[in-house]
Order: C-alpha cells, then sequence, then structure tokens
C-alpha cells in the first residue's frame, strides 16, 4: 500500500480528527498508487495515523476514512453503511425520504446517499468514492431495502476530482420521478433533475418549524424553488402564499405541489427574479405576516464572500420591509463561506438600514439525518434565523 506522510501541520490537524489533508501538508508519497485505492497516512516520524483516498488534483489531496490501520475494503465500507443507516432509524421521522449517507458527517468523505421512498440516489464526489460506486450501491440497497440505486454525477466535484462517471442506475432501474411524503405534505421529486439530489431535504425540520407559525397568516416565499415551504405553509392554514422563483420548472413544479397539497386557491407563484421582485413588492407597499428566504448559495469560494454579504443584506433588507408588525422572517443561508455569526451580523445590519426592532425567535440548522461533526466544522453548512419583528 502506498503511503502518504504528512508534515508537522497535516498530522496535527488529522490528530485532531478532521479528516482533510491538503497538497500543502503532503510531505511524500512512497510506493505504488492507483485511483481508487486508499493511501495509508503517516505522521513525519512513519507512525500510521489512518487511511483515507488520495487523489494529487484538488487542494484537498486526501480525506481519511478512518484513523486506524485497517482494510478499506467491502466489509469496511458495509460497517460504515450499516452504522449511517442506524443513526437515521432512531431519528424517528414522519416520512419517507431523506439523508442515508452525508459524507464527512458520516466519516465518509465523499459520498452523499438520499432515499426517497424505495429507490436510493448516489452522488460520488471524490475519485476513490467514485471508483466503488457500484459496490456502494449494491451494499446500500442491500442494507436500506431499496429496490434501485440511481447515481447522480456532479459537474463541480467532477472538474476538481477529475472524475468520470456519468448520471444513471448504478443497481436495478426504475421510474426518474417519485412522489414522496414528508410528514403531512406530498412532493413529487425528479431524481435526474434539479438541485442536489432533487429535492432540499436538509430544510425538512425547518419547513415544519415555519409551518407552525403559518395559520392565518399572509405569507411570502422567496427562492421558493419547487414550493416546499410555501406547501407546508398551506397545510398549516396559511391564508395567502405568494411564492418566487426564477426558474419556470420550478415555478411549475410549486403549482403542483400546492395543488397536491390542498391549497391551490390560497397560492400564487410568480416566475422572476426574486432580487427584483423584493425590491417591487416593497415599493409597492405590499406587506406579509411571514416571510421565507432560502436562497441558493451566493458564493463557493472565499474570495467571493464580500459580494455573498452585499446579497444577503439586500434580500433580509426587503424581507424585514415587507412585514407587518409582528411578522416574522425565516432566513437561511447555506453558503459554506459566510458562517452563522457573519450571517447573524448581516441580519443585525439589514434589520437597522430597515428600521426595523426584530427578536429571534429561533436559531436553525440543518436537518439532523444531515449530522455535524464538532471535530470537522465544515458539515455544518446551513444557518437559518426566525426573526420576529417588533416595531
Amino acid at each position: 500500500m502506498a503511503r502518504l506522510s504528512l508534515t508537522a501541520r497535516g498530522e496535527a490537524r488529522v490528530r485532531a480528527g478532521h479528516p482533510w489533508v491538503y497538497r500543502a501538508d503532503v510531505a511524500r508519497l512512497e510506493g505504488p498508487w492507483e485511483p481508487g485505492e486508499a493511501v495509508s497516512v503517516a505522521d513525519p516520524a512513519g507512525r500510521v495515523l489512518g487511511r483515507g483516498f488520495y487523489n494529487p488534483r484538488p487542494q484537498i489531496a486526501c480525506r481519511l476514512l478512518t484513523w486506524h490501520d485497517e482494510a478499506v475494503d467491502r466489509a469496511f465500507f458495509r460497517r460504515r453503511l450499516e452504522t449511517a443507516w442506524r443513526f437515521r432509524q432512531s431519528l424517528a421521522y414522519d416520512g419517507d425520504a431523506g439523508r442515508v449517507v452525508f459524507s464527512e458527517g458520516d466519516r465518509f468523505p465523499g459520498l452523499i446517499l438520499d432515499r426517497y421512498g424505495d429507490l436510493l440516489v448516489l452522488q460520488a464526489l471524490t475519485l476513490g468514492t467514485e471508483a466503488h460506486a457500484p459496490a456502494l450501491a449494491e451494499l446500500a440497497a442491500e442494507i436500506v431495502g431499496a429496490r434501485a440505486v440511481y447515481r447522480r454525477a456532479d459537474p463541480t466535484a467532477g472538474a476538481i476530482e477529475g472524475l468520470r462517471g456519468a448520471s444513471g442506475w448504478l443497481t436495478g432501474e426504475a421510474e426518474l420521478e417519485v412522489e414522496i411524503r414528508e410528514g403531512p405534505c406530498r412532493f413529487r421529486v425528479a431524481l435526474a433533475e434539479g438541485q442536489k439530489t432533487g429535492f432540499y431535504l436538509d430544510q425538512r425540520e425547518n419547513r415544519a418549524a415555519v409551518a407552525a407559525l403559518a395559520a392565518g397568516r399572509e405569507v411570502l416565499d422567496a427562492f421558493c424553488y419547487t414550493g416546499a415551504f410555501g406547501a407546508w405553509a398551506l397545510r398549516h392554514g396559511a391564508v395567502r402564499v405568494l411564492a418566487i422563483d426564477a426558474s419556470a420548472e420550478a415555478s411549475a413544479r410549486a403549482r403542483q405541489h400546492a395543488a397536491a397539497n390542498g391549497g391551490v386557491e390560497r397560492f400564487e407563484v410568480e416566475e422572476s427574479n426574486a432580487f427584483d421582485a423584493l425590491r417591487e413588492l416593497d415599493r409597492a407597499g405590499r406587506r406579509f405576516d411571514l416571510v421565507i428566504l432560502d436562497p441558493p448559495s451566493f458564493t463557493r469560494r472565499k474570495t467571493a464572500v464580500e459580494a455573498a454579504v452585499r446579497g444577503y443584506k439586500e434580500i433580509n433588507l426587503r424581507g424585514l420591509r415587507c412585514l407587518r408588525p409582528g411578522g416574522v422572517l425565516a432566513t437561511f443561508s447555506c453558503s459554506h463561506h459566510v458562517p452563522g455569526a457573519l450571517f447573524e451580523e448581516v441580519c443585525r445590519a439589514a434589520a437597522a438600514d430597515a428600521g426595523r426592532a426584530v427578536r429571534v425567535r429561533a436559531a436553525l440548522t440543518q436537518a439532523r439525518d444531515h449530522p455535524v461533526l464538532l471535530a470537522v466544522p465544515e458539515t455544518r453548512y446551513l444557518k437559518g434565523l426566525l426573526l420576529e419583528v417588533i416595531e
């Protein structure tokens, strides 16, 4: 087995429990290496720290799978998948869709596995995981009890890691559109299209929390995507929901979801840029009792954080201005490079500029099936605030 020797800095990170080894922290690679094979990771003195998948192409050159000197083989994969599945079963969610494996959050870097009914969607985000995707799909189907596993290629990861695999069925075959249940709501998910693996599973608990405030309220759902927040609000007695998204396909799906959840007559979707729509609603004096802002990530790079902050401040400023006294803003950021403290500061500045006094009803984060590892702060990516206008 090839051995990857680390610098002192790389050793310190790994010993602290972080699985990432950057190229700059690699002292040398000894022995033959083949793509997809695990390498032994050692400290400067040659002591083994663990094993992981190595790829010299990206900045993160190695991601540890284990901190033990053990084989990374089919038996290892089975143990990791079984552990992840037992954890999901302990969450006792009301529904038939959710995340089964959350990459670093389940100590399996590079693997995303989502369940939609009796189907699974797999994303291989690293070269090593891609090499084992067929075996992982077979094991996951057996453990979870799925009848088919679809691989969803990720173009961004493909470019970074040099991945070549295409989207398609890894084991079994089924329809590419499936109906799922999430609490009282039903949604249609296109497995081969849209964002992530077809649905924002990480907002499951937040949708329920926000919907609990929707009864008797007029709701604005900006960046609505396929309308899941709006559908939950309708189910919980919202008087009216105005949903906004720039995508014609997403807007059409949002209308279908409103109809499927018994509120189409109280639902309106506007196909437009949410930034422009929020400004126009503010200028027109439109006011709501509940405003939901769930935009896509505004930056994937540290160098673009300043622009992302401006974007978050703009939409939160407009969202707060569009609220009646006593109204609630549910605002989110999934931008990894915008930490929670910075997001809160942006919201504080937006409230000051809007001239609104607000109190924090709750701080929100990703659903529990997207677990956060204390030693890996990058696993906490979704930040949310429920802000109530008191003046």
